[in-house]
């Protein structure tokens, strides 16, 4: 068995960071909804003077803390998800305070969510391509998965659905309207996984997953 270079896979994954992070904060900044994996934090964010980046971490880390309840064991790269979880929730708050949207026409923020979506699911495929750390969220999916032998495909139906039913019940307990649960999660939900598969398909050197060495 080898592995490509560790420079190479370092550099691809913290490109991968924050790119997926680019991603998450358009989708927020079009203001028609946010993906299912970035909805609590959001909501929060509108409730508790913190900011988007900063309860993404705290989000992240109640992931990385059920990680341990489901896997009731650790390795270093189930403990690494921690410190990527803080790095990634600044890049976030970077990008908040980068990309000033403003107020755009309602085609417009669609075509930023769009926009968002494809930069999210890029990032998936740059990252999962490492074959290193998932953000938490995803990690805990995985781990579901893996641990009770359900396929991942499920699991992700079923912890985006967790995901949203407690933001809308925050949202509307709170504020008595949508906000961050509205067109976009559903336009998150049923394309990012069509892009993760295009991309995958149309970027396959990002793919650098340990493979067999050829036969000597």
């Amino acid at each position: 068995m080898k592995y490509t270079g560790k420079k190479r896979r370092n550099i691809q994954y913290i490109i991968g960071l924050f790119v997926m992070a680019l991603g998450i904060v358009l989708i927020k900044k079009a203001g028609v909804g946010v993906s299912p994996i970035s909805v609590i934090p959001s909501v929060l964010s509108t409730i508790f003077p913190l900011s988007f980046g900063v309860m993404t971490i705290f989000f992240q880390l109640i992931c990385f803390a059920l990680i341990f309840v489901v896997l009731r064991t650790a390795n270093l790269k189930t403990v690494l998800i921690m410190p990527i979880a803080i790095v990634f929730g600044f890049i976030i708050d970077f990008y908040m305070y980068l990309l000033p949207i403003g107020e755009p026409p309602i085609v417009l923020r669609y075509v930023v969510c769009l926009a968002g979506i494809a930069g999210t699911a890029m990032g998936i495929v740059i990252i999962t391509g490492t074959d290193l750390m998932l953000p938490a969220g995803d990690a805990l999916i995985r781990a579901i998965s893996q641990t009770y032998h359900w396929p991942l495909s499920r699991v992700k139906i079923m912890g985006d659905a967790v995901y949203v039913v407690i933001a809308l019940i925050i949202e509307l307990s709170y504020f008595h309207y949508l906000d961050s649960v509205w067109i976009g999660t559903i336009l998150s939900v049923l394309l990012t996984g069509f892009f993760v598969g295009r991309f995958g398909k149309w970027f396959p050197r990002l793919n650098m997953k340990r493979e067999e060495a050829p036969a000597s």
